[in-house]
Formats: C-alpha cells, sequence, structure tokens
C-alpha cells in the first residue's frame, strides 16, 4: 500500500491506543505489565512525548489486537479491503 499520503503522527498513534486500552478495559500499569515495559514509558507512547521501537509497536500490537496499520496510519482493515490499490506486478 502506498503511503505517501499517510505520515507518522505519535501523538494519534498514541490516542489509537490509549482508546484501544480502554476499550478492553485495560489499565497502562496492566497493559505495560504484560508488555513487560514500565508504566511510565507506556503513558509517554499514548501522550505522544516519545517514540517506540519496532518491538514496542509489535508487542502493543499483540496486546490490544490491533493491526499496525490501524495503530500507525488509522486504516481499518475493512478500509484496506474497499480501496484495493491495483496490482502493478506481472509475472512474465
Amino acid at each position: 500500500m502506498n503511503r505517501s499520503k499517510e505520515t507518522y503522527d505519535r501523538y494519534m498513534v498514541g490516542e489509537r491506543i490509549q482508546k484501544r486500552r480502554q476499550s478492553l478495559g485495560m489499565s497502562q500499569e496492566v497493559l505495560a505489565e504484560r508488555m513487560d515495559r514500565a508504566t511510565k514509558y507506556c503513558s509517554d507512547i499514548e501522550r505522544g512525548i516519545c517514540g517506540m521501537s519496532v518491538e514496542t509497536m509489535l508487542a502493543f500490537a499483540e496486546h490490544l489486537d490491533m493491526s499496525l496499520d490501524y495503530m500507525m496510519y488509522g486504516i481499518k482493515p475493512s478500509e484496506e479491503e474497499e480501496n484495493p490499490e491495483a496490482d502493478t506486478t506481472t509475472d512474465s
């Protein structure tokens, strides 16, 4: 998928993480413990104060059961299916 129009916005990423965590009824402390991260670090990510490593992104995605596309860009799986890009590859 072409990401040229989307940009990484750590404040929006943090907001999506926070909303998902809250919708699951999970506290920051519980999520941080499950991810083996400090609670303050998870809080800072949710507030957009700091970025995160690939490993931490994957841990959030796993423990919150959310796709990386949604976490990073706000793209829900159904949106990708509705707007598929043309496959420009050919088998020669």
